[in-house]
């Protein structure tokens, strides 16, 4: 698998980064000033395959993090790992090259890890159809209810209005006798004629037929009675543990939010018993949540079977035949787990933990201690030397100093072969580490074992800190690289936060080419803001990091690609100045001139000597660029800046393919019509072309020998130094050794047709 597009989200200072593309050589560098969250995005990256976070990496809204990866598999890779499911998704699978996943945090700060994409997309949209068809038997099941629930009450209302009728009849006059009847007093016959025994019988019939009818209704529909109220118990469970959940996300949101703003290690401590039964608690109520939705939802399909005429027998039989073909569908966490299992390791290398240190302390590495300077570095050496903590035990100290000797010589030549191969130095430098015990005077200590490492070539024996920069970086990188594809035995992706931030330039430019040689097998994405670590002819590999707010410290991350460098902050974009070349001398960048930008330093020098001679004052400053493939981001920072500006271009293959870039990248609005890209007519192949052959001889080259070719064609092909000649070239003109009237007719003339082209800048 490789790493197509990353996001992250809710991660520090990091609210969404959006869907963020990679470099598709496999080196990805992301610039920006200190601060802008570039480190914030590696470790995003890490935690996507550790799962691992904690309080701190929480924003003050406490939203949990969510990291999204998207990755490249080869053909067929879905289909060998996938069983069958159905015709539209064994299609689906068919036809994928790349799968997206998803880590995301719950309250508890536990992850899980789903699958997104389009197999994300097409699992929700058949959940959605289900859910479609779940909604509408909830209504009819609501209407049921509804209707249930008012013939229950007829029921009750009937069946006591039947009771009070039957009392009546049975203590009715006319049914105990004559006598009792004529003995009743005038008052207790005055409603006599409203209750009659022949109108109680009516009444007595009338209210039974009723409650017939209604015991019926419920008698007829006593499978979906059944059936629904099964299932109004689960909605009712479900709600309840609905309640619970809510209760315990709250506990455990005031817990982080005190976590975060306090940082409290000892409140950590004190409450660590009762927020170990929390989670717990929490784990097992998600549990059963999950558990009691699919129930839901099977109860809530059996109601529907039976609404629509099915026996409540058949209605079951076809509720089992439908949870027995779902049990071999994939669900979005179990597509996550699968897949995951074989995308690359994320592995973060940074100066204070993966640098080798001088010493470490057995106890620390046993201990796990991840806060000791070069912990990183010392597990990644023994991980190297396939070493634990047992193999230090061994009883005889002869047996064991042999065995450390010959660790010492195998990691060694290991390294030789790496320093050789990838870094192009041939000095043998050899590694040594040894097991030793802390003198009496050295306290709590005293008596306490210790590794201590040694860099030496064929002078002195060096603690690691005490050999140039170079060296040790370099040997922890090694480090780092094999341990990491060790451990991982998977595809690895380097995150390499800062890389050699404290090496001087050649270093930094040997750390680059170990880049380049190993990018076929590992991925890179790494953070810098130095020069010497951009290629400048690679922009494709730039994402620029920087804050919304500028003012604002808090504020929150966002990333640019090369298209969009134009919106980046000159802060952001300023690292990449010195890359592309700076102004010669004293000149900067002009707020008030038109800038023109050209493709060197020597046509610089060219472009200046042009203005003296032809007394031009137009109100316009040259910027020369390294070369002419970094002109498109120099315009992508001076737009940043909001300065005006041109480029000028000469007619050559290479600043012809420069100007369709500018179209594309940069000046979008009008293709083809841009007043802004300037290309010189197809004579001018470069700028000391605008010479005449006869006094770039005579004033450059200052030679007999006659051109046959273009100035610039004579350059090239005898390797003249150009930058030299057409400096020394200015400095003439400058101080008046050369002046207008030493061109001729037709130096004049170029000279007059460039000025012509620059007048519309003035």
């Amino acid at each position: 698998m490789r790493l197509k597009a990353f996001r992250i989200e809710n991660f520090r200072s990091i609210v969404d980064t959006g869907m963020q593309t990679v470099s598709p050589d496999n080196i990805t560098c992301l610039i920006g000033q200190n601060e802008s969250g570039k480190t914030s995005i590696l470790e995003g990256l890490e935690v996507f395959s550790s799962g691992v976070i904690s309080e701190d990496v929480l924003r003050s809204d406490l939203s949990l993090p969510k990291v999204t990866c998207s990755f490249e598999v080869p053909e067929a890779y879905l289909k060998s790992k996938l069983h069958p499911v159905n015709d539209e998704f064994d299609k689906l699978v068919n036809s994928l090259n790349n799968i997206t996943l998803i880590r995301s945090w719950k309250a508890d700060l536990e992850s899980q890890m789903d699958i997104g994409g389009e197999l994300l997309d097409y699992i929700k949209e058949v959940e959605n159809g289900r859910k479609k068809e779940l909604i509408e038997t909830g209504e009819k099941i609501k209407a049921f209810y509804s209707e249930l629930d008012e013939a229950r009450k007829k029921k009750q209302k009937l069946t006591d209005k039947l009771n009070s009728i039957q009392i009546k009849l049975d203590e009715h006059p006319a049914k105990e006798g004559g006598l009792r009847f004529f003995r009743r007093k005038k008052t207790d016959l005055k409603d006599d004629a409203d209750n009659t025994l022949e109108k109680l019988s009516e009444s007595f019939e009338e209210t039974r037929g009723e409650l017939d009818k209604v015991n019926s209704f419920l008698e007829d529909n006593s499978s979906m009675v059944s059936v629904v109220e099964d299932r109004l118990k689960t909605e009712s469970e479900l709600e309840s543990v609905n309640k619970k959940l809510d209760d315990i996300s709250m506990r455990l949101e005031e817990r982080h939010q005190t976590m975060t703003l306090l940082s409290g290690p000892s409140l950590e401590y004190l409450s660590r018993g009762e927020w170990e039964k929390v989670l717990k608690e929490f784990k097992s109520t998600v549990s059963k949540k999950e558990r009691l939705e699919k129930e839901l939802d099977m109860k809530t399909l059996l109601c529907g079977f039976i609404f629509d005429g099915l026996p409540e027998e058949k209605a079951r039989i076809k509720l089992q035949k439908i949870e027995d073909e779902r049990k071999l569908e994939y669900i979005p966490r179990e597509l996550g787990e699968i897949l995951s299992a074989d995308c690359p390791h994320f592995e973060i290398f940074e100066d204070f933990g993966s640098l080798l240190p001088n010493r470490i302390d057995m106890e620390d590495l046993v201990s796990d201690n991840q806060n000791i300077e070069g912990y990183k570095a010392a597990r990644n050496f023994l991980t190297l030397a396939e070493l634990d903590y047992s193999f230090f035990q061994q009883p005889s100290s002869r047996i064991l100093k042999q065995k450390i000797e010959n660790l010492n010589t195998k990691i060694t030549l290991d390294f030789q072969d790496f320093w050789q191969q990838y870094v192009g130095r041939h000095n043998k430098i050899r590694i040594n580490f040894e097991l030793d015990h802390y003198s009496t005077n050295h306290g709590a200590k005293a008596g306490k074992p210790y590794l201590e490492f040694w860099v030496k070539d064929e002078g002195e024996r060096l603690y690691p800190k005490q050999r140039s920069r170079g060296v040790r970086w370099f040997l922890s990188f090694y480090l780092e690289l094999m341990a990491a594809s060790r451990r991982a035995n998977k595809h690895l992706i380097l995150l390499v936060d800062e890389p050699g931030v404290s090496l001087h330039a050649r270093a930094q430019e040997d750390v680059l080419k170990v880049f380049e040689d190993i990018k076929e097998n590992i991925q890179i994405i790494y953070t810098t803001h130095s020069p010497h670590l951009v290629d400048i002819n690679k922009l494709h590999r730039i994402l620029a990091v920087q804050r919304n707010d500028l003012a604002d410290h808090r504020s929150t991350t966002v990333l640019l690609d090369a298209a969009r460098l134009g919106d980046a902050s000159p802060d952001t974009l300023s690292p990449l100045q010195s890359i592309m070349g700076n102004p010669v001398g004293d000149q900067e960048f002009s707020v008030d001139k038109h800038n023109i930008i050209v493709n060197n330093v020597g046509t610089f020098y060219m472009m200046n000597a042009a203005v003296k001679l032809t007394g031009y004052k137009g109100r316009i400053h040259f910027i020369p660029s390294t070369n002419s493939s970094s002109i498109p981001l120099m315009c992508n920072i001076l737009m940043g800046w909001g300065m005006k500006f041109a480029v000028l271009l000469f007619h050559n293959d290479k600043e012809i393919e420069i100007a369709r870039q500018l179209e594309k990248m940069v000046f979008t609005n009008k293709p083809g019509e841009n007043e802004n890209i300037i290309i010189m007519p197809e004579e001018f192949m470069n700028a000391e072309d605008l010479l005449s052959t006869l006094d770039f001889k005579n004033l450059i080259l200052k030679t007999r020998e006659g051109i046959t070719v273009s100035n610039s064609e004579h350059i090239n092909l005898n390797e003249l130094p150009r930058n030299f000649l057409l400096s020394k070239f200015l400095g003439e003109v400058n101080n008046g050794k050369i002046t207008r009237s030493n061109l001729d007719e037709e130096s004049k003339e170029n000279l007059m047709l460039l000025i012509n082209i620059l007048q519309k800048f003035k």
